[in-house]
């Protein structure tokens, strides 16, 4: 059958296998995550939830014989809760914002001063036999959201172009989509890392929020010192303690060319290397630390001072319903031709604690 220029004008066909067959060393982020399940909604909303915090600090220095406690956050806390200040165990008795009213040296602990910014653990409540029910902790969940991103290019060709071969390319349209298509897949990969969530007031522009946007929990400064691996087992620490091992995180550290360089350098004074060995050098894949292993991934696009620790089971990158990319041909507009690939795309970063950023990097 003949296809004429009247079927294929404004036919969509879609070219996600071919973003995804690309080089993964250009697009990293995409390789390594895909794309998930569609979204339905310009915003994408998630809910996440976590468990009431069982810590906080002390708000101002405590003398050893103070029986009212300021902390950074007493909404955690209630009447006959048991908490801990050093070596110490406090009963409280009442809660007024900020300010608990406690009994000191409980369960024959040792009073002791305490200075401002000391840690405040809440340990067990003060369980009574035949007591009433005790007021019920509720902590509600979390709405979080990004919005989707359009990414679009447009291929346009002459028609004496089109007629004639240029440089040995038989069909200039098709080489110029297959550039395009790159073009596309690199402004993605960009958007997942660098993107700044933004929306215009008419609503008509948006841009999704990335990696960097998402992560504020868990971020170390270094200052303008080097990478070292005390400074990866702090960021790995912070997840732990955040709770983000308990689920079997894929975690990965994504890194630009510099930051590999350096990892790979780390302790490079110490390896040996035996007489009959011609080799140098000292190339290091994979990071192994107290609390879980990550891969090393190389990404161009990260930024050559910062690293990012990201658990890929809990990032995706998903497509508006019936958005993925895809190229429709626009037809003849005079003596040329031109055609259009668009998607729109968001990042999904489950609960964001899970994962960490180091900046500042030498």
């Amino acid at each position: 059958m003949t296809v004429i220029q009247n079927q294929i004008v404004g036919k969509k066909e879609s070219v996600t296998d071919e973003l995804l067959l690309l080089n993964p060393l250009q697009t990293p982020m995409i390789n390594l995550l895909g794309f998930g399940s569609p979204v339905t909604q310009a915003e994408h909303q998630w809910f996440e939830d976590k468990m009431v915090s069982d810590k906080t600090t002390l708000g101002a220095d405590l003398t050893s014989a103070a029986t009212s406690v300021t902390v950074a956050d007493g909404s955690i806390f209630e009447p006959k809760h048991v908490i801990k200040v050093g070596e110490e165990l406090l009963l409280i008795t009442a809660v007024d914002g900020n300010t608990l009213t406690v009994t000191r040296g409980y369960a024959g602990t040792t009073a002791a001063a305490a200075t401002s910014g000391a840690q405040v653990e809440f340990q067990f409540v003060e369980g009574v036999e035949g007591a009433d029910a005790r007021k019920a902790r509720y902590k509600g969940r979390t709405r979080v959201s990004n919005i989707t991103q359009i990414f679009d290019e447009t291929i346009s060709i002459s028609g004496t172009a089109a007629a004639t071969s240029e440089y040995g390319i038989d069909d200039l349209y098709e080489y110029e989509k297959q550039k395009k298509e790159l073009e596309l897949a690199l402004q993605l990969e960009k958007a997942v890392i660098n993107g700044v969530k933004y929306e215009s007031e008419d609503g008509k522009v948006r841009q999704m929020g990335g990696l960097r946007n998402f992560i504020e929990t868990n971020v170390i400064n270094a200052n303008g010192e080097d990478i070292t691996l005390a400074k990866l087992g702090d960021a790995f620490q912070a997840i732990f303690e955040a709770g983000g091992f308990a689920s079997g995180g894929n975690y990965k550290i994504i890194v630009g060319a510099k930051q590999k360089r350096a990892i790979s350098a780390i302790d490079v004074d110490k390896v040996n290397i035996t007489r009959q060995d011609n080799g140098r050098g000292q190339v290091v894949d994979h990071f192994l630390s107290d609390f879980g292993a990550a891969e090393i991934v190389l990404n161009n696009n990260v930024a050559p001072d910062e690293i990012f620790i990201v658990d890929a089971n809990r990032a995706e990158i998903k497509p508006l319903q019936s958005r993925d990319f895809s190229h429709q041909y626009l037809g003849v507009k005079g003596d040329y031709v031109e055609g259009q690939i668009i998607g729109e795309y968001t990042l999904v970063l489950k609960q964001e604690q899970a994962h960490a950023r180091i900046k500042g990097l030498r």
